[in-house]
C-alpha cells in the first residue's frame, strides 16, 4: 500500500500544487475578488428609549450617513446595493459618561445575510451630543398677518388651547421666551376659523428651529373677530338748565369729535355721528366752568360697539356777564427761568383763547396788546412739558379759569456740540 501512495510522490505533488493554481486562475478569471466602497448610508439608531425613558435628548453630532467598504467575490459584490446595506447603532450600548456608539454593518439581501464577504464601516461609531430633556409649559401669544377686507377691522383674537408645552434639550427650551401663533386674516370680511402653526422665539426675537424640540401640539385652533367699522362726528347738542343769574355760557368743548365704531355693517350705513343729549348736559344754576363725563355707547345702538375711547369729557365754559373771550398770541408768553443753554418752543397752537371779566368800560379797552403771559420753567429739564400760564391784564378785571401750554426744552446746538465733545 505504503509503495502504491509513495510511487510517483513527487508527480503527485506537483499534479496538486498544479490543480491548486489551475483553479485558482479559473476562479480569478470566471469570479474574481473585487472591492468597492458605498456612500451615504444611513445609520439608523436603535434602543433610543433607552435614553429617553432616562429624561435624556440627544442629537447626533456625526456619524448620521457613512460609508461602507466591501470585499469578495465580483459576483456577489456586484449584486450589493446601498439599500441592501443595514447599518445600525445601538444607544441601550452607550457607555456612561460617553458621547459615542459603535455602528454595526451588514450586508442584508431578501431577508437573508450575506457572507463571505467584508464588511467595514469608514466611520466606526456616531457621535451624540445627549442633554437632559426638559419639558416646560408657555402661554400661547398671538400674531396675525395680512389686513381684513376693506371697510372692516380685526376686534379680537383667540386661541385653542391657549397653553402648549416644549419639550427638548434643556439648553434649547430654557432659551425659549415666547410661543406664537401667527393667524391669517388677509382680506375677511367676516370672523375667521381656522388652525395656526405655532413657532418659538427666543428674547431676541429670532425664531428657535423647531427640528431641536417639539411641541405637545404642533398646531392649535383660533377664531379672529372680524366686524365692519366707520368713524362718524360727535357733537353735544347743548344743554339743559340755566346757569346762575349774572353768568352766561361761554362754549362747550368736547375732548374728541370723532369716534370709530363697529358691529353689523347696515348698522353703521345708517349712522353719521353721535348726538349727545341736551339732557346729559344740566348747568342749572352753576357759576363756574364745569367738566361732564358720558359715555358715548349710551347713546348708540346695542348691535354697535365704540372701539376708539368710549368715555368723553365734555367742559362748559361759564363765566358773569360782564366777561369776554379774547385772542391771545402764544408768540408773546414770557418764559422764566430757563435753563442756561436751553432754548424753549410751544407745540400747541399759535393762539389761545382767554376768558377775561370785569367793568364792561374796562373790558371794552383791552386788546391782545395789553394782555401778558408768562411761565415758570423753574427747574425743568430738557423735554415736553405740561405748563400753566399766569396772564397779567388791566386793573378792575381778571382772568375767569386756568390755563396750560405744551412746552418742548431742548439743548442749543452749541451746547450739544459742547457736551460731545467733552464725551
Amino acid at each position: 500500500m505504503k509503495e502504491k501512495i509513495f510511487n510517483n510522490f513527487s508527480l503527485k505533488i506537483l499534479s496538486v500544487l498544479c490543480a491548486i493554481v489551475l483553479w485558482a486562475v479559473i476562479v480569478n478569471i470566471y469570479d474574481p475578488t473585487t472591492s468597492v466602497t458605498i456612500s451615504n448610508v444611513n445609520v439608523e439608531l436603535i434602543n433610543a428609549q433607552s435614553l429617553t425613558d432616562k429624561d435624556y435628548t440627544y442629537e447626533v453630532v456625526d456619524g448620521s450617513k457613512i460609508s461602507v467598504y466591501l470585499s469578495g467575490p465580483k459576483s456577489v459584490i456586484t449584486d450589493i446595493k446601498s439599500s441592501d446595506i443595514v447599518a445600525t447603532a445601538d444607544l441601550s450600548k452607550i457607555s456612561s459618561f460617553a458621547d459615542y456608539v459603535d455602528i454595526d454593518v451588514k450586508v442584508v439581501k431578501d431577508g437573508k445575510e450575506v457572507t463571505g464577504i467584508e464588511v467595514t464601516p469608514r466611520t466606526t461609531a456616531v457621535k451624540l451630543d445627549i442633554e437632559n430633556r426638559l419639558t416646560k409649559e408657555y402661554t400661547i401669544e398671538t400674531d396675525t398677518e395680512g389686513m381684513p377686507a376693506d371697510g372692516y377691522v380685526l376686534t379680537s383674537v383667540s386661541v385653542t388651547p391657549t397653553t402648549v408645552k416644549v419639550t427638548g434639550p434643556s439648553s434649547i427650551v430654557e432659551n425659549i421666551d415666547k410661543v406664537k401663533a401667527v393667524c391669517d386674516i388677509s382680506g375677511a370680511y367676516s370672523n375667521v376659523n381656522s388652525t395656526a402653526k405655532l413657532t418659538a422665539y427666543a428674547a431676541d426675537g429670532s425664531q428657535i428651529n423647531e427640528e431641536v424640540f417639539s411641541f405637545s401640539k404642533s398646531d392649535v385652533d383660533y377664531t379672529a373677530l372680524i366686524s365692519a367699522h366707520k368713524i362718524v362726528n360727535v357733537r353735544c347738542a347743548g344743554t339743559t338748565g340755566t346757569v346762575k343769574d349774572g353768568y352766561m355760557i361761554m362754549g362747550i368743548e368736547l375732548s374728541t369729535d370723532k369716534a370709530e365704531l363697529i358691529g353689523d355693517a347696515n348698522t353703521l350705513n345708517n349712522i353719521s355721528e353721535i348726538v349727545i343729549p341736551e339732557s346729559a348736559i344740566n348747568v342749572d344754576n352753576i357759576d363756574s366752568s364745569r367738566n361732564y363725563t358720558v359715555w358715548l355707547s349710551d347713546y348708540i345702538s346695542q348691535d354697535l360697539k365704540v372701539k376708539s375711547e368710549n368715555k368723553l369729557n365734555i367742559k362748559v365754559k361759564v363765566a358773569d356777564l360782564n366777561s369776554r373771550e379774547f385772542s391771545f398770541d402764544t408768540s408773546k408768553i414770557t418764559f422764566n427761568n430757563i435753563k442756561t443753554g436751553y432754548h424753549v418752543t410751544i407745540d400747541d397752537d399759535s393762539v389761545m383763547s382767554i376768558v377775561i371779566s370785569g367793568e364792561g368800560s374796562v373790558l371794552d379797552s383791552i386788546s391782545g396788546d395789553n394782555i401778558k403771559g408768562t411761565t415758570n420753567l423753574t427747574a425743568l429739564s430738557a423735554g415736553r412739558h405740561t405748563v400753566f400760564v399766569n396772564f397779567t391784564v388791566p386793573d378792575g378785571c381778571k382772568v375767569v379759569g386756568e390755563y396750560k401750554i405744551q412746552v418742548l426744552i431742548e439743548a442749543d446746538k452749541q451746547q450739544e456740540t459742547t457736551s460731545a465733545a467733552s464725551n
